[in-house]
């Protein structure tokens, strides 16, 4: 009996010890795994001035490399931060082994070529910063397997092509950032799909076709931008419903169509409202005046009309640009909106060139 007792503990011990090993052994593999993609990803970069990645060699361990930060517990990569480094290469495919990386921020260097599909395989990931180098190519659609992204920023790369619609399954997305590049196409409406969406920044492309009303979803917006594209026919007047929006920029585009007579009571948060060069008409909102955030207002190039209203309620106001517009009606008080300024001491810039503007410039304009 007592024989057999032994040879149970012995076995018990024997599993556990067993057991012991394989986790060992699979933590060791697991961490190879990240170490050889973190040397194939330098294996891809072909000028390091600042010599950064000097520290990347077998002589520490992976963890202690400058730019890589792992997790406490099993020594996994989380975050490769290497920002502003004057790096020069191409991003390997290997980045996508790095099963654990939350942050991947590449922004300000000179990567080139194309954006590996092997992105979408980080499903932990939370924010990528790849903006401000030269990548080229498409976005790929499978950046939307990333289901926990909160931040992704391409801007001022060499990125052409349509939008995947794809990204629009992003649930917990809340800054997308695609300007300054050549992407083209129309803005996908499944955009009204990212709840979370705050930032929409997507200036400087190559953008046609009109604004999808299903953009008036995003209920928590505040940050919304397509200047600098090809965009035609009317905002929709659902997305001037979006109260939480605090900055509204579509200039130079093709847009047309008036702007409804409450926008200061649907946008109270408003701070900046650029639509300058388009092809808007009808009268400016006198309603603007509740907007009492309101800093810069740009509506120049375009077809506004008639009297312009009072901003007397706009202390924050630092630039009001009405240039190259058909306001006023030639008659001698076209210009007591002026005489509203006079307690907006932040006003830095009063533009208002080239309209039907008659009389005689108020005393109050030497305030």
């Amino acid at each position: 009996m007592m024989s057999s007792i032994i040879v149970s503990i012995c076995f018990f011990i024997f599993c556990c010890f067993s057991f012991s090993l394989q986790s060992t052994d699979s933590a060791l593999k697991s961490n190879e795994t990240d170490q050889l993609a973190l040397l194939e990803f330098k294996a891809k970069i072909t000028y390091d001035p600042l010599e950064v990645l000097s520290s990347w060699n077998y002589s520490r361990h992976f963890c202690q490399w400058k730019g890589v930060t792992c997790s406490p517990r099993h020594q996994r990569v989380t975050a490769l931060l290497l920002p502003s480094l004057l790096l020069q290469g191409s991003l390997s495919p290997h980045i996508g082994n790095l099963s654990f990386l939350r942050v991947l921020s590449l922004k300000n260097n000179s990567f080139r070529n194309e954006i590996p599909r092997a992105i979408g395989y980080l499903f932990r990931l939370r924010i990528l910063r790849l903006d401000n180098n030269t990548f080229g190519g498409q976005i790929p659609d499978n950046i939307s397997h990333c289901i926990k992204l909160e931040s992704l920023r391409l801007g001022f790369n060499e990125l052409e092509g349509k939008v995947p619609g794809k990204l629009g399954s992003l649930p917990k997305l809340r800054i997308l950032v695609i300007h300054s590049n050549n992407l083209s196409g129309e803005i996908p409406s499944s955009f009204g799909n990212l709840s979370s969406l705050q930032v929409l920044s997507a200036s400087a492309n190559q953008f046609v076709g009109q604004i999808p009303a299903t953009l008036s979803e995003l209920k928590r917006m505040r940050y919304i931008s397509f200047g600098g594209n090809k965009l035609s026919g009317e905002i929709p007047f659902s997305i001037y419903n979006l109260s939480t929006l605090s900055d509204f920029h579509f200039p130079f585009n093709q847009l047309r169509g008036s702007l409804p007579s409450d926008l200061g009571f649907t946008l109270p948060n408003l701070e900046v409202l650029n639509l300058g060069a388009n092809q808007f008409t009808g009268p400016i909102p006198a309603s603007i005046s509740n907007a009492s955030n309101l800093m810069r207002l740009g509506i120049p190039m375009n077809g506004f009309r008639g009297k312009v209203p009072s901003f007397g309620n706009l202390h924050k106001l630092q630039r009001v640009i009405i240039s190259m517009n058909h306001l006023g009606n030639g008659e001698k008080d076209d210009l007591e909106f002026v005489n509203s300024l006079v307690n907006a001491s932040r006003l830095e810039l009063l533009q208002i060139n080239i309209n039907n503007f008659g009389g005689m410039l108020p005393e109050a304009v030497g305030n």
